[in-house]
C-alpha cells in the first residue's frame, strides 16, 4: 500500500507541474481543439481502467496498477499505450498484478536495448510462462532479436553453449530458469540494467515523457469535468433519438433526401 501511495504522490506531482502551466498548453489549441482532447484522452483513461478492473475482478488493484503504469510511462521512452498493452497481454497470461509493472520494466530495459518493440518481448516471455518451459523455436527468437539467451543459460547450467540447444530440446529448460536469464541480464550490475532511465534523458526518450506527462494532465482534467463530459454527451444522444443508430454505425429510419423533397 505504501508503494502504491507513492506512485500516487509522484503522478500527482508530474500531474501539478502540467496543471500549473495548462494555460500556455491550452494556448496551443481551439478551446474545441482543447476540450476534444481532454475528452478523447480521458476516454482512453476510462478504457484502461475498465479492462484492468474485469481482468483483476478489483478496482483497488486495478487503480494501484494504473498508477504504476502511468509512472513507468512518464518516465521511460516507451508510451503509455504499449505500457498498458503489455500489461494487458502479461495479465492474460497469468502473471499476477503485483508482478505485472516490475516484469515490464525489465522487459523495457532490454528492449531498450536491442531496440525491438516492448511489446514482442512481451509475447515471447509470456508465451514461454504460459507452457512452462523453453522450446527451440522461442530460443531461437529470442536470440534472433539479440537477446544472449544461449549464453546465459549454459552459464546456469555450467554447461558449454553448444548443449544448451540438447537441454531446451529435452525440456530441460523451464520458464524458472528464463526467469532468471531475464533478471541476471536486468538486476544491478546487468547488461541491461537501466537502460530504459538512461535512454529517457535523451531528446527522444524526453520528448516522449513530455507526451505522456501532457496525457496525464489530460486525464487529470477530464476527471474533473467527467460529470460535464458524460451530461453533454447523453444530451446528444438524447438528441439523436429519434434516428437510433444501426448495425455499422449506419442510422435507421431517416428519410432519404428524395422523399423529403416529395413530402414537401
Amino acid at each position: 500500500m505504501a508503494a502504491a501511495n507513492r506512485e500516487l504522490e509522484n503522478t500527482e506531482q508530474i500531474s501539478n507541474r502540467l496543471t500549473r502551466s495548462i494555460g500556455k498548453l491550452a494556448a496551443a489549441f481551439t478551446i474545441k481543439e482543447f476540450v476534444s482532447e481532454v475528452a478523447k484522452v480521458r476516454g482512453q483513461f476510462q478504457q484502461l481502467e475498465v479492462a484492468f478492473t474485469t481482468m483483476l475482478q478489483s478496482e483497488e488493484k486495478a487503480n494501484a496498477l494504473m498508477m504504476q503504469l502511468v509512472r513507468t510511462a512518464a518516465t521511460t521512452p516507451f508510451g503509455l499505450e504499449d505500457v498498458a498493452q503489455g500489461a494487458k497481454q502479461l495479465l492474460a497470461y497469468g502473471f499476477e498484478a503485483e508482478r505485472v509493472n516490475e516484469t515490464l520494466i525489465r522487459l523495457g530495459d532490454i528492449a531498450a536495448g536491442l531496440s525491438v518493440p516492448l511489446n514482442n518481448l512481451v509475447y515471447l516471455y509470456g508465451t514461454t510462462m504460459a507452457q512452462g518451459r523453453l522450446y527451440t523455436q522461442d530460443l531461437n527468437q529470442f536470440t534472433n532479436r539479440g537477446l544472449p539467451m544461449i549464453s546465459e543459460l549454459a552459464k546456469q547450467f555450467g554447461v558449454a553453449e553448444d548443449k544448451v540447444r540438447e537441454f531446451v530440446e529435452a525440456g530441460k529448460v523451464g520458464f524458472p530458469e528464463v526467469q532468471k536469464v531475464i533478471e541476471s541480464l536486468t538486476n544491478e550490475g546487468g547488461k541491461f540494467d537501466g537502460l530504459m532511465a538512461e535512454q529517457s534523458k535523451t531528446i527522444v526518450g524526453q520528448i516522449a515523457n513530455i507526451e505522456d506527462s501532457i496525457s496525464i494532465a489530460f486525464n487529470k482534467l477530464g476527471q474533473q469535468s467527467e460529470g460535464v463530459i458524460n451530461t453533454t454527451l447523453s444530451g446528444i444522444s438524447y438528441a439523436f433519438w429519434p434516428y437510433p443508430v444501426g448495425h455499422g454505425g449506419h442510422l435507421w429510419h431517416l428519410p432519404s433526401r428524395r422523399h423529403a423533397y416529395r413530402s414537401s
